[in-house]
């Protein structure tokens, strides 16, 4: 049967604000790591990943996700300073972190009980929101550099946005990179704005 790699997110609309963010960190660190990072048209908050999913299941995941998220009103959050994810002595991701009010905590809390009707499970223990910036490849250490770098854009002033809908994406792998294409859009408080799948980028 036919599969699709999809994943719930919320945008980051507008992207410049961080994509300066993201070029500040480039700048610092250039010439010491050798880190991927997200392309500015791929960069979100993962909400819900939910890997491999048959098509036929689609539809009802559709549903669900919009009688989870139909009653929660649009709400604000703030991108703060960077931080890192490490596996024991080696940095893993470069990401942004997101201060946002009960809402945001509350709207996965919604989602996460209401996939388990469809056999879906986070995995997440603990829910950390946080936007990611890059991937840094293996075999290198964290060094005064890196500290120095995620300790001077800590003092940055806090980016403000306001969210109106999540997204359901379908992720295709490339060599390259990964491409997001839009399956459905889900306005928050609000019924559904669909997306037509021959609309598509190729």
């Amino acid at each position: 049967m036919e599969k699709k790699r999809v994943f719930l997110a919320l945008p980051v609309e507008p992207v410049g604000p961080v994509v300066e963010r993201m070029k500040e960190l480039q700048n610092l660190l250039q010439g010491h790591y050798h880190i991927k990072w997200v392309r500015s048209e791929n960069l979100h908050l993962t909400l819900y990943f939910f890997g491999e999913v048959e098509v036929y299941q689609i539809p009802n995941l559709i549903e669900f996700i919009r009688l989870s998220v139909q009653s929660t009103p649009p709400f604000s959050f703030s991108l703060l300073g960077p931080g890192i994810f490490k596996k024991g002595i080696e940095p893993r991701v470069l990401w942004l972190g997101i201060k946002a009010t009960d809402s945001l905590f509350e709207l996965k809390k919604a989602l996460d009980q209401s996939m388990l009707a469809l056999d879906f499970h986070s995995g997440e223990k603990i829910f950390r929101p946080h936007l990611t910036l890059g991937r840094f490849l293996p075999k290198q250490g964290i060094s005064p550099v890196l500290d120095g770098a995620v300790k001077e854009i800590q003092h940055s002033v806090a980016i403000e946005y306001t969210l109106s809908k999540l997204i359901l994406f379908e992720s295709r792998l490339f060599p390259e990179g990964p491409i997001y294409y839009p399956i459905e859009v889900f306005p928050l408080g609000a019924s559904t704005e669909k997306w037509n799948e021959h609309s598509w980028p190729v």
